[in-house]
């Protein structure tokens, strides 16, 4: 126990700047967060996770509810084993495979209604890799630990392994990640291209970052000259208004690698409610990125990866 205190004394000492550094970013941008959660306006085209309509029953609603607002420990729902399928789609790609990491404080039945939606929207089978929440403010708490503190924890380590396997038996992996499951990709990234073993499988995954969290996201130069585009490949979308996205990804555009989208004006960070919608249509990109050349079952050309490498 003796060991383990003084661990941690000794990572808040070395991370002294970096939680300096997070603290005033958080309260310089308290004038966006009680936004973050509400209703900005409706979006017929998605179902919402603010919608009671939206969920199987009402359990579902007061599930989701009461996991977000009471602490404790709680299993992932799906380690990619869960499959969101889009409706009347009998055609399925055999040579990709998509993931979908949840954010903050989403309950399976909120992480399954993200799941389905997108799978809607891309017109694809999409695999829930579901980090269960343990309340809202334990999720922040566990978020802050893994990018401030630099300890992951157990955001990745079951994810890591999914990620493998699929990198290894298809030909193009894709993971779409949502604010704290931003985080995880970010993690998940470093250890792929720090081993030998696995470092060119990274060639293989695309990497979609939306309302993200995290605070860096690197990609390997060498692989990059090698395949003629950012390895990974990466774009990021933001809500200007989105808090978690102010004290993410727009306050470290510097360390962060992929092209970021970002519409100034817009508040939100709820997933359904505040960006899918606006990604299907275009909004973000004017119609330029990769991942809206996928929406409605569409493939991307060979050519259609955007080739900057630090954020802009």
């Amino acid at each position: 126990m003796l060991r383990k205190t003084k661990k941690w004394i000794s990572r808040l000492v070395d991370s002294r700047g970096a939680i300096r550094r997070d603290i005033v970013l958080g309260l310089s941008h308290l004038d966006a967060l009680p936004s973050t959660f509400l209703s900005s306006g409706d979006e017929p085209s998605v179902r919402s996770e603010l919608k009671r309509s939206s969920y199987n029953n009402m359990g579902d609603v007061i599930n989701s509810v009461s996991q977000l607002i009471i602490p404790a420990a709680r299993e992932s729902a799906s380690q990619g084993t869960v499959v969101c399928r889009p409706p009347r789609v009998t055609n399925e790609e055999h040579s990709s495979r998509w993931f979908y990491i949840n954010g903050l404080g989403a309950a399976p039945p909120v992480a399954m209604l993200n799941a389905s939606e997108l799978a809607r929207v891309v017109q694809r089978p999409i695999s829930l890799i579901h980090t269960p929440t343990w309340g809202l403010v334990r999720d922040i708490v566990e978020s802050i630990t893994a990018r401030t503190l630099r300890k992951d924890g157990k955001l990745s380590r079951p994810a890591i392994y999914v990620l493998q396997d699929a990198l290894q038996r298809y030909d193009r992996v894709v993971l779409v990640c949502h604010s704290q499951g931003t985080i995880v990709a970010s993690y998940i990234v470093r250890k792929l291209l720090r081993h030998a073993s696995t470092r060119p499988l990274v060639k293989k995954l695309e990497l979609y970052c939306i309302g993200g969290v995290s605070d860096s996201l690197e990609v390997d130069a060498e692989l990059s000259r090698e395949a003629g585009h950012p390895v990974p490949y990466v774009e990021h979308f933001a809500n200007g208004r989105d808090y978690f996205a102010q004290i993410g990804v727009l306050s470290h555009l510097d360390t962060t690698s992929g092209t970021v989208f970002c519409i100034p004006e817009k508040a939100g960070h709820l997933f359904n409610h505040h960006y899918l919608a606006g990604i299907a249509r275009g909004d973000y990109c004017n119609r330029t990125s990769r991942l809206y050349r996928y929406v409605r079952g569409r493939e991307p050309g060979t050519q259609d990866f955007l080739s900057t490498d630090v954020g802009h």
